[in-house]
């Protein structure tokens, strides 16, 4: 295959798993080279996520001395009341809000707060002190005490894009037929002070301190930079989070110029829709889909759990791949219960052609149910871990598919065969 082929997503027969998507190779067409204007410096510098309003309204929390405390009702004034006692009666009133010292930090203070009011607690508002502002003007900061309770226990992620080191790490995705990695999903990590913070934990912590968007960037030029380890004709799946794609699909813009920027055709690229089950404007993702796919690329609908939603998303989007969930996968040699969930998953595949994917596969056990369900691809740590080189699959998920493969049929001896036509010829007359 030439360095300029472009891969187009087609269909494979897969014995007796179905239908799958495979690559077919177009030679006449290639990548558009990297001559993209757009501005790196998120990449480059993962701090300029942080706005200056965003670093002003964290720095107040970090920095507080004192907050202005809201009960909404008169129920929840008398819980508040109970709660601080002679504070709250002696605290300075500004409108229908009160300021209180804090004696230790606005984390703990906080924490104390929600755990004395219990239930009552997402009646009550709350807003840090700033030297820089009047007190009014910090009272238009006033947010409820959940919210205020999750931004403060993120500040991490606000630390580590200051400093920290940002980096991609590859898992593979196998085929079960042949323990070849039929794509690699990207997985963002960061490293600050020898510790390492999975996705996992930094994409909640972005969505708290209310920077989904900047940061889903952030993750995507990590990616689609450290994609060209990948070998030739790979597919790459790429995290994207539905729920803002639905609400602004021009958002891809970004991710289309870094794939120009780092000569990654699209065609090569799987939008992997997490947690696409709680999807509420299937209708706005569905067109943002279909503009997707003007650019070549195919569609992963991820995190699958329930056989009612996967037909509404399956009838909305035909995806070329779907992830059933490890919740569903990990023990399912175990669960009937599992196991007729997966074999429905299995049964949708067939149905709708596309290629169905076990996430979480960690022992033989779970991956045999997988395949005979109507699994063609697995990903988890007995197909392989992640790392920043892509790993080839696991020697054990090998040695599975080995085991699964058919022996060769020996010719029988001419003698035994002429004799068994005898036979049947006998048995015939």
């Amino acid at each position: 295959m030439s360095s300029n082929s472009v891969i187009r997503p087609g269909f494979s027969g897969s014995g007796s798993t179905g239908f799958y998507p495979c690559l077919e190779v177009d030679e006449k067409k290639s990548a558009r080279p990297g001559a993209s204007d757009y501005n790196r410096a998120t990449l480059k510098q993962p701090d300029s996520v942080l706005d200056g309003r965003t670093l002003g309204r964290l720095d107040r929390w970090r920095n507080a001395r004192a907050l202005f405390v809201r009960a909404e009702g008169a129920e929840a004034e008398q819980a508040v009341a109970l709660a601080f006692g002679r504070r709250w009666s002696r605290a300075q009133v500004y409108g229908r809000a009160r300021r209180l010292l804090v004696e230790t930090n606005a984390e703990k203070f906080l924490e104390n707060l929600e755990e004395r009011l219990g239930l009552l607690s997402d009646r009550v508002r709350v807003a840090p002190e700033d030297p820089g502002q009047t007190k009014w003007d910090a009272l238009g900061n006033l947010t409820t005490l959940s919210r205020a309770r999750s931004e403060l226990r993120s500040l991490w992620l606000a630390d580590l894009l200051r400093s920290g080191d940002f980096y991609t790490k590859f898992q593979p995705i196998a085929d079960l037929e042949t323990g070849r990695a039929v794509g690699y999903e990207g997985l963002l990590r960061a490293r600050a002070e020898s510790a390492s913070r999975p996705s996992a934990e930094m994409f909640p912590a972005a969505r708290a301190l209310r920077l989904e968007r900047p940061f889903e960037a952030l993750s995507w030029l990590c990616v689609v930079e450290a994609a060209g380890r990948l070998s030739a004709g790979t597919r790459l799946f790429l995290n994207v989070n539905p729920r803002l794609l639905a609400e602004k699909p021009d958002e891809l813009e970004t991710l289309w110029r870094a794939l120009e920027d780092a000569g990654v055709a699209a065609s090569r690229v799987v939008l992997d829709l997490v947690e696409v089950e709680s999807v509420e404007n299937l209708e706005g993702l569905a067109r943002a889909v279909a503009e997707a796919r003007e650019h070549d690329v195919v569609v992963a609908l991820d995190d699958m759990t329930s056989p009612y939603k996967a037909i509404k998303l399956c009838e909305s989007f035909r995806p070329e791949w779907a992830k059933v969930d490890w919740e569903i996968t990990r023990g399912v040699a175990r669960d009937p219960r599992r196991r007729a969930i997966l074999r429905f998953f299995g049964r949708l595949s067939k149905h709708f052609s596309f290629g169905l994917i076990a996430e979480g596969v960690e022992n033989r056990e779970d991956l045999e149910v997988c395949a005979d369900a109507g699994v063609v691809a697995a990903q988890g740590y007995f197909a392989g871990r992640p790392a920043p080189d892509p790993p080839a699959p696991h020697p054990e998920l090998l040695d599975w598919v080995g085991s699964r493969r058919p022996p060769a049929r020996l010719a029988r001896p001419a003698l035994e065969e002429s004799e068994h036509g005898a036979e049947s010829e006998e048995r015939a007359s």
